[in-house]
């Protein structure tokens, strides 16, 4: 009732004395359920992360009505970034149950039994909801062959929906999927639904979201867009004429980052905002800043920060990484550089995010393809972001909803992918288009005033254990027998349980002890970052002799601005292959300590490869050098 309430109340705050379209309504109506779904589930206060696929699924299917909790597999570095967000009670590393499921022709019967248990059921999803009272929520779509199937069973298994089998095989992320092709995924997705006996072919029936799990074409080719390519997402969820029955989300990678994606929108909490805006204050231009956010969003108990919109400003603000629920970025860009309000950067500057982050990101090309990892996308969701509003191709400026708007339609409890799609005849964009959504299409933005979920205290079960336990036995040893080894299982121990100031203790006292070396370095380096210890930084990263992207990434972010980083260290990881922002950070240390030709000379070597952007911005800055 009291959801029922606050849909009525946010219905009058959106759209004011206007008639809410048929749309809108279905929109916020299934936010509504996924919100009641949600808070009808109490969590245990408790992750679990285990090693494999097998044990993934047994743990979900010990889900009930009654409880469940976050599951993930124990890797690196997104587990820590969860746990410091969900900081929960206690932390289990499960025991794997002895078998593995990556050559098992059963999977798609284990995944829909896993789903079935969850909701109290046995074998059959359909008549586990039949029992428990309640239709599908939407409906997940995966491959048996593909990694990401488990974020399906996790979004299955968590909302409440139905899970089918589409084939694979339909291309990379960076590739185009031709008319016929694109003809025939969404037959063959059609009749998947229909399948299913449930209404879904209008907004407002029983399936209007859709999740897709599973490596696709980022950009497929249409029959009804104003220009091809368009966005992959906004294209399935409509029929041949182009008209939408649902919205989409869609979720590709590897088995740990699929299931990071997945509980990240099942359990965390997303009460604060961060905003840079980079755009003019003129034009249309204007519409898209931030308006009245600041005065809105303490209405809805939400914190918030504001990041000047120049280079420096990002530079700054970024030291240490940023904390945030929920990012708004404008930029203006191409898939391999943006736009700040003053200079133009390469996404290796975009930040590092310590905790888990949804992102809706104004820039064009920036998902072209979102698997490349040197990409501006593709780096967003390297470093956790785990859903994001973004372009696959040039799309216009008004292709996206204003941020002012797109807040008070999640305010109003529509899910946050689908607060970012015009509403039929509202505007031209509104028809398929190019803006993609990656993620749950079912999570919500909600104001931090809405009900919480309960939070039960942790139950331990029968092949648990503690990771608490695991990391004092880890220091125990490292005190008893320092080595470089030993510390540093000690150190990611208790990163792992985000006690980041404890890592650093550790850090020195393998100093001290003579037993510091490269891999106690690496374990700690992202403990320093974050706590913003430069000098200690800089000294563990000396140690290492192949740092890694990441490692680099670190290093420019807390150190690539302070005049006392050893210069030397910093040219040494200039970052690929972005070589050029990364030398416009230094140039003037360089001609001023070394001189214009040791300048050029590290440019020259640095053309020898280079190509596309890189190249002409490092003949540019030759030629200013008097190259």
């Amino acid at each position: 009732m009291i959801i029922i309430l606050k849909l009525i109340l946010a219905l009058s705050f959106l759209q004011n004395t206007q008639e809410p379209s048929r749309e809108l309504r279905a929109a916020m109506f299934l936010g509504s359920r996924s919100a009641q779904i949600s808070q009808k589930l109490p969590v245990l206060n408790q992750v679990v992360l285990v090693p494999d696929e097998a044990t993934y699924l047994d743990e979900i299917s010990r889900w009930s009505t009654e409880q469940r909790w976050p599951v993930l597999f124990q890797k690196e570095p997104f587990v820590s970034q969860f746990i410091r967000r969900f900081a929960p009670e206690q932390c289990w590393v499960r025991e794997s149950v002895g078998q593995s499921n990556s050559n098992n022709k059963n999977i798609k019967r284990e995944m829909t039994r896993t789903v079935a248990q969850a909701w109290n059921g046995t074998a059959s999803i359909e008549v586990a909801f039949t029992d428990v009272g309640i239709p599908p929520t939407g409906v997940v779509i995966t491959s048996e062959d593909d990694s990401a199937r488990t974020a399906a069973v996790a979004l299955a298994a968590g909302r409440g929906q139905l899970l089918l089998f589409l084939r694979s095989g339909w291309g990379e992320c960076r590739d185009i999927l031709n008319q016929t092709q694109t003809n025939s995924l969404l037959l063959e997705i059609n009749s998947l639904l229909q399948s299913t006996g449930v209404q879904y072919e209008n907004l407002g029936d029983t399936i209007d979201a859709i999740t897709l799990c599973q490596t696709m074409p980022a950009r497929v080719e249409f029959t009804r867009p104003h220009d091809n390519p368009i966005a992959i997402t906004d294209v399935i969820g409509r029929n041949e004429e182009g008209k939408r029955f649902a919205w989409t989300g869609w979720i590709f990678g590897t088995k740990p980052n699929a299931a990071y994606i997945a509980m990240c929108s099942l359990f965390l909490e997303r009460d604060q905002y961060w905003f840079c805006n980079t755009y003019p204050n003129s034009g249309n231009w204007a519409s898209y800043g931030l308006g009245n956010i600041p005065s809105l969003l303490p209405q809805f108990g939400i914190d918030f920060e504001v990041v000047d919109g120049t280079l420096r400003g990002l530079q700054e603000a970024e030291a240490g990484g940023v904390t945030t629920d929920v990012a708004y970025f404008t930029s203006k860009g191409n898939a391999d550089f943006l736009d700040m309000s003053d200079e133009r950067t390469a996404p290796t500057w975009l930040p590092i995010l310590d905790t888990p982050s949804a992102l809706y990101f104004l820039h064009s090309w920036s998902l072209k393809n979102p698997s490349g990892q040197s990409t501006v996308g593709g780096t967003w969701l390297s470093r956790g972001v785990y859903a994001y509003i973004g372009s696959s191709h040039e799309p216009m400026l008004s292709a996206f909803i204003q941020p002012t708007q797109m807040l008070r339609k999640t305010m109003s409890l529509i899910p946050f992918l689908v607060a970012a799609r015009w509403q039929e005849g509202d505007h031209m964009f509104s028809k398929p288009w190019r803006v993609n959504t990656i993620g749950d299409p079912l999570m919500l933005c909600p104001p931090n005033t809405s009900p919480k979920r309960e939070r039960l205290s942790p139950e331990r079960r029968s092949g648990y254990t503690s990771a608490k336990t695991l990391a004092q036995h880890a220091m125990r040893v490292s005190i008893e027998s320092p080595s470089d080894e030993s510390f540093a299982d000690a150190i990611h121990s208790v990163i792992l349980l985000g006690e980041d100031s404890m890592a650093c203790d550790l850090w020195e006292a393998a100093t001290n002890k003579g037993a510091a070396g490269p891999s106690t370095a690496h374990a700690v380096l992202p403990a320093l970052f974050r706590l913003q210890q430069q000098d200690a930084f800089v000294w563990a990263f000396s140690t290492i002799q192949t740092p890694t992207r990441f490692e680099q990434d670190m290093l420019w972010q807390l150190t690539g601005l302070n005049a006392d980083t050893p210069l030397q260290m910093l040219i040494n990881n200039l970052r690929k292959p972005y070589e050029v922002d990364d030398l416009m950070v230094i140039k003037k240390r360089i001609v001023s300590t070394r001189g214009a030709e040791a300048l050029k000379r590290i440019i020259d070597e640095k053309l020898k490869k280079a190509s596309g952007r890189n190249k002409r911005e490092l003949q540019r800055m030759r030629k200013e050098y008097g190259g």
